[in-house]
């Protein structure tokens, strides 16, 4: 039962990567005149960045009480403290969630812009498996959301993505 619970949260892992590449690849065909499309260094970096998209669900930190939560074996007890730590260990290593800007400061100027259209990404790609959109998503939302950028900078994307 452990080893097919883990792998199923391994294949979540993998669709929710693969759905995030395709979000990005999305953003990239719809915000051709976006300076993070056609300048070189923000591009680069932000195919880094979706590369190596939630990687930290891997460590020792989160995965097994992610997969504890999301996939339990039958009987196993759950540990909401240990997943709380989790949550955090993720947002505090994940500049594309909204809560890591509430504690952190930006290396440089473009560091929120480049990691919101990553969220965008993340929301686009949990709206894929969950049948929504990043825009709905965020309507739905943003009276809990703290935007690490202007809400007219996602506003924009979200027009392009229409």
């Amino acid at each position: 039962m452990l080893i097919q619970k883990t792998q199923e949260y391994l294949d979540y892992i993998k669709d929710h990567k693969q759905n995030v590449k395709r979000a990005w690849k999305e953003i990239q065909e719809k915000c051709k005149g976006f300076c993070f499309i056609y300048d070189d260094w923000k591009y680069s970096v932000l195919c880094s960045l979706i590369e190596n998209h939630d990687n930290s669900k891997l460590s020792n930190e989160e995965f097994i009480p992610y997969r504890q939560k999301f996939y339990p074996c039958e009987g196993e007890s759950f540990d909401n403290s240990l997943f709380d730590s989790a949550w955090g260990h993720h947002k505090e290593n994940n500049p594309h969630h909204w809560e890591y800007w509430l504690n952190h400061e930006p290396k440089t100027p473009f560091d929120k812009s480049i990691y919101t259209v990553e969220m965008i990404c993340d929301w686009m790609a949990m709206g894929y498996k969950f049948g929504d959109t990043a825009e709905k998503f965020y309507l739905k939302n943003k009276d809990k959301i703290v935007l690490p950028v202007s809400e007219d900078y996602i506003f924009e994307i979200f027009k392009a993505l229409r």
